[in-house]
Order: C-alpha cells, then structure tokens, then sequence
C-alpha cells in the first residue's frame, strides 16, 4: 500500500486523512436527514441509499488523484479541475449497477458542483471533457492521467474501475446531467433540483467540516467580512451541534 503521505488532498494534509474524516462526518451527519433523503427521492430504508451516499463521500476527491493535481499541489501553478472526474467515475459506475435514476443523477450532479463557492460550476457541468484537456489530465488517447503511484493505494480509495475512465465518460456525464436537470416539466425540475441539492448540502457539510484547520479557510484579519472562512465557521458550528444532539 502506497504511504498515505505520497498523496495530498491540501498542500498541508493528505488525501487518506481527508477522506478518512470526511466519512467520520458523515456518520455523524447522515442519520439527521436520512428520513428526508427517503422522502424527497420517494425510496424506502429497503433501498441502501446511505451506503450509495457514503461513496459519494469516499470518491468525491477522486480527481485529486491525478498526476497533474499531485504535482501542482502546494505550488503556484493553476490546479486542474478534480471535481467532473469524481461526477463522471460515479454516473458510469451507478449507470452500470442501475441504481434509482434520480439518485444517480443527483449524486453526481453534487460531485460535480461541490466547489462552486469557487467559481467553478459552468465548465464542470457545460464541457468537463474540453476542461481536462486544457488543465492537461488526459493523454492523447483520452485516458485520464493518473499519477503512477495510484496502482499500489488502497483500492478503498483508487477502485479498480477508476482506472478505465476516459474522456468521453467525462462528455456523457455531463450529457446525461443536463439531460436529467432540464429535460423535464417544471414541477419535475423543481423536484430533481431538491434531490440534487439535497445531496449537495450532505457532501458539503462533510467535507467542509472535515476540512476546517487548512490555512486557506483562516480568518486573514478581522476586516476579512466575506471570506470562505465565514461559510466554514458557520458549518463548523452547524456540525459541532449536530454531534451535540446525538452524543
């Protein structure tokens, strides 16, 4: 098994940290709004919803394992986009398992979005596929570009079938999400957009709250009013009382 300190989720933590916590999260966060999960996708506790949920948790970061991520991580060089390759590893994965069409969709629309505080939704969601080849994580033959080292890490964090995606699965995501969000009439919209933000909100609040001593998410100085610091203190608290509840 390759030394989780080979990986970087952030310039000062590692990847198998991260995602580590951001599971324990989610086991805190989960059981408050399984029954909402349940309601709003219109699925009983027969259907393994929180276990199709917690692998979004676990593979939400996949992009980061890129070679062009690892070696620009804690630099000054531009960091690829790392978000479509998680959306676009779990649309191809739940499409073959056939998981419940509006789960699917929604889960990986969430991936896909889930660093939209900075900036980054329109070519995640418009052209994911044009997005890798410029940020150079695909080789000539539209494979993406893993770093070499992923082929010795746990395969709880690097699944095997990660290693087969390419660039026209980035292209059908993004299809089929436009597709799902759009091609439908306004009351189904309205709903598919609950479901989607749904699971925004979850995966939100467990990878922020996971994530709260990296130095970007600091207070810089106390005219710093509108920083991401202040979304992060408020999260923070918002689990910290969540945990309250159930301890």
């Amino acid at each position: 098994m390759t030394h989780p300190i080979l990986f970087k989720s952030a310039p000062d933590e590692s990847y198998t940290d991260h995602i580590e916590k951001v599971l324990e999260k989610f086991e805190t966060i989960y059981p408050l709004f399984e029954n909402t999960v349940l309601r709003i996708f219109k699925l009983t506790k027969d259907y393994n919803v929180k276990n199709l949920l917690s692998q979004m948790v676990l593979f939400h970061d996949l992009g980061k394992l890129t070679e062009r991520w690892q070696k620009n991580v804690g630099t000054n060089n531009k960091l690829p986009s790392h978000a479509p390759i998680g959306a676009a590893f779990f649309y191809k994965k739940f499409t073959q398992e056939n998981v419940e069409e509006n789960l699917k969709n929604a889960i990986a629309f969430a991936i896909a979005i889930h660093h939209t505080d900075s900036g980054l939704l329109g070519d995640n969601i418009e052209r994911p596929d044009v997005q890798a080849i410029t940020d150079g994580i695909v080789d000539y033959e539209g494979n993406i570009k893993w770093h070499k080292e992923t082929q010795n890490l746990d395969k709880s964090y690097f699944p095997e079938d990660a290693k087969d995606l390419r660039i026209d699965d980035l292209k059908e995501m993004a299809r089929g999400l436009r597709i799902w969000a759009k091609g439908c009439g306004l009351l189904e919209q309205h709903q598919r957009r609950l479901q989607a933000s749904l699971a925004h909100h979850i995966l939100k609040l467990c990878d922020i709250s996971a994530a709260v001593e990296r130095k970007e998410y600091q207070k810089e100085n106390e005219k710093d009013y509108y920083g991401g610091w202040l979304m992060v203190e408020e999260i923070k608290e918002y689990v910290k009382n969540i945990i309250g509840r159930f301890v």
